[in-house]
């Protein structure tokens, strides 16, 4: 049997943190694996260890997600495609 990459594990559902300058994804199975942050800038997205530290005036918006669909670039800017289920 082979060992399965850790860094290519799917998760059943992961928290959704809203930053004013970009969107963090964490896996919520209880293991230390990174989260995944995208830039609401320019769609960049890079694997980081800790979550940003949140300021008293602008606390993000943390809401459960169960995956990524993808990214849409529009005139205005960028959209990302978050699939959420109440």
């Amino acid at each position: 049997m082979e060992k399965s990459d850790p860094a290519m594990k799917l998760y059943k559902s992961m928290r959704l943190w809203e930053f004013p300058g970009q969107y963090v994804l964490e896996p919520t199975d209880g293991s230390s694996a990174s989260s995944l942050a995208i830039s609401r800038l320019d769609g960049s997205m890079n694997l980081i260890d800790e979550i940003p530290q949140c300021d008293t005036l602008r606390v993000p918006k943390i809401r459960t997600v169960y995956g990524v669909v993808g990214m849409l670039k529009l005139l205005a800017g960028k959209f990302y495609s978050i699939i959420r289920c109440a």
